[in-house]
């Protein structure tokens, strides 16, 4: 496997970026003492540069992990970082280090000098969020590796019950290749009696599509909702909690808080508090509050029988623009 010096991996989906960032340092064959990594929401890209500069311990090569990399990005927090010696860096990479930029779930700032340079001396690759039939594919070969088979009805019911989240549809397959065992079959009903529908992760979707003005992607996500049979007054008071936690997280971050801070102050898992962070960093705040009176205002009018719940949602969800 041919290496590169330098890495930067983007795009959305994490789990996939996850393990092309393994295959690199695994062809790097530097072993455990000699691999680290550095948050760069914690500390500065500076100390991170220091390392990669530093020759390897006992070894012929070292790697050197940057995450949250917010100087690839038009935040504030950009500033903060030391870019010269990052740019000398790249300009200048010592050949015994390998500088992985881990870029996923942010959303990268193309005038940048630092990604415009990582373009053009680095290996710069994104992954793009995968479709159906992609997903349908991903699937069988987790599947595979295991020695399980699944049906095509149970694929199409896995979707629809976990959703598309690599992340977390990698969890719901292990539980379903664990219960039916090496040479078992995965079947609709399986994948029904063990995965649990994640309801939150529906509602984030919902409330991403609500900010971004998809109305297409509305309209698909509140009619599976629907379907599944979800109380329309329980998907409003959600989607109005997922905008004030955007809206809370979002200040969070603007007053210096880091997402392990996050964690702690939502009560929530590390893994949760990763979304609110990604969601809350490009959250336009004036919509947000917008959208979060108006369906404050909802929620009074049907609670005082001035409007029907189900249409009211729908006229505030489709009129969206």
């Amino acid at each position: 496997m041919a290496l590169n010096n330098i890495y930067l991996f983007i795009g959305e989906e994490k789990l996939i970026i996850n393990s092309k960032i393994s295959r690199v340092i695994n062809g790097s064959l530097a072993d455990e003492y000699n691999i680290t990594s550095y948050d760069c929401e914690e500390v500065n890209v500076n100390v991170a540069i220091q390392d990669a500069l530093t020759l390897p311990f006992m070894c012929n090569s070292k790697v050197v992990i940057v995450k949250n990399p917010l100087f690839l990005s038009s935040e504030k927090a950009a500033s903060s970082h030391d870019i010269k010696s990052l740019i000398d860096y790249i300009n200048n990479p010592m050949e015994s280090t390998y500088l992985i930029i881990d870029g996923s779930l942010l959303k990268i700032n193309e005038k940048s000098v630092v990604v415009k340079l990582l373009r053009k001396k680095g290996y710069v690759n994104e992954t793009k969020a995968i479709d159906d039939i992609q997903f349908g594919g991903w699937l069988r070969r987790q599947c595979d590796l295991e020695g399980v088979s699944i049906k095509d009805d149970a694929i199409k019911a896995f979707y629809n019950l976990v959703g598309k989240d690599l992340i977390n549809a990698k969890t719901e397959i292990d539980k379903l290749t664990t219960y039916v065992g090496t040479g078992g079959v995965i079947t609709s009903s399986t994948v029904h009696l063990v995965c649990t529908k994640e309801l939150q992760n529906d509602i984030f979707s919902l409330s991403n599509a609500l900010l971004e003005g998809k109305k297409q992607k509305i309209i698909n996500e509140y009619l599976e909702l629907i379907a599944a049979d979800n109380d329309v007054n329980r998907l409003i008071n959600l989607i109005s909690k997922t905008i004030r936690e955007c809206l809370l997280v979002n200040a969070m971050l603007k007053d210096g808080s880091k997402q392990a801070d996050v964690a702690i102050r939502m009560k929530t898992s590390p893994n949760r508090a990763y979304y609110l962070v990604k969601n809350a960093r490009n959250i336009p705040v004036e919509k947000a509050e917008e959208y979060l009176c108006r369906l404050g205002d909802l929620d009074y009018k049907i609670k005082n029988g001035q409007i029907d719940a189900k249409s009211g949602f729908e006229f505030f969800l489709f009129n969206i623009k």
